[in-house]
């Protein structure tokens, strides 16, 4: 599990937990909870250039400050970075009496921004369920890191993602919004947002952000989002989708 994108972005994951399918009354419940407070290279982490570690913080996409670089060094880029152990997401057959599909509850801080004058937006960010650690080939712009021209749509990608979308494509409602998509950048559900979640002119917008699934009610919820504001915290959004990982995820997956 970890982060796929093409904007300027910095990211702080805060924590992920993984609690294993439900099974039988009599047996014990497996847990895994990951906490980050700070990033470095030594952390078990698959940093996909030209994502980065930087400032103890999760760096997806390129930054600079040198606008007239801007061209060559921040646009047609994508990133990922991915917790590189894989968990145990489901087992089973594929059927309901005999599938055990776990819980898990993702939450980090993240701040998207543009810079100033830049005259090309990024695309946005996404929380990513993946079948391996691979970043694909020419995944930059509206693939978000998550899948290519060639591959977009295909079942075979086994792919989860939690889009918090910042530009306008054809297939988009909008350039502010969240969605859920599976195996594709076209995203099954969509929900727009305000505020905006990129501010104009480097104005750095920060936001807590949780994904959680639920394995027993087969429900995603989220991405929850608040925005820090003063001098209490907002909650922008929140939501419920109905999703059953079997039918879109490997059951080993990261």
């Amino acid at each position: 599990m970890g982060m796929a994108a093409n904007p300027i972005t910095a990211v702080v994951l805060l924590l992920l937990s993984i609690l294993a399918a439900p099974p039988p009354v009599s047996a014990k419940l497996k847990t895994t909870t990951i906490s980050f407070n700070t990033f470095t290279f030594s952390d078990p982490l698959k940093v996909n250039p030209p994502a980065t570690i930087s400032n103890d913080a999760l760096q997806v996409t390129p930054d600079t400050g040198n606008t007239a670089a801007a061209s060559s060094l921040l646009a047609n880029q994508s990133g990922r970075i991915l917790f590189d152990t894989p968990f145990q997401l489901w087992e089973g057959k594929n059927d309901t009496f005999s599938d055990r599909v776990a819980s898990f509850n993702a939450s980090f801080l993240v701040n998207i921004f543009r810079l100033k004058d830049s005259p090309t937006p990024g695309e946005g960010l996404t929380f990513v369920v993946a079948p391996d650690l691979n970043l694909p080939l020419n995944s930059s712009g509206e693939y978000l890191g998550l899948t290519n021209a060639t591959t977009d749509g295909n079942a075979s990608n086994q792919i989860l993602a939690v889009e918090l979308d910042t530009f306008q494509e054809d297939f988009d409602p909008d350039a502010n919004h969240v969605g859920l998509n599976i195996n594709s950048v076209r995203s099954n559900k969509t929900t727009s947002l305000t505020p905006l979640l990129v501010g104009p002119n480097q104005t750095a917008n920060f936001f807590n952000v949780w994904v959680q699934y639920d394995g027993v009610k087969k429900v995603i919820y989220g991405p929850f989002i608040s925005a820090f504001t003063s001098p209490c915290r907002k909650m922008l959004w929140t939501n419920l989708w109905s999703l059953n990982l079997i039918q879109c995820v490997h059951g080993r997956a990261v």
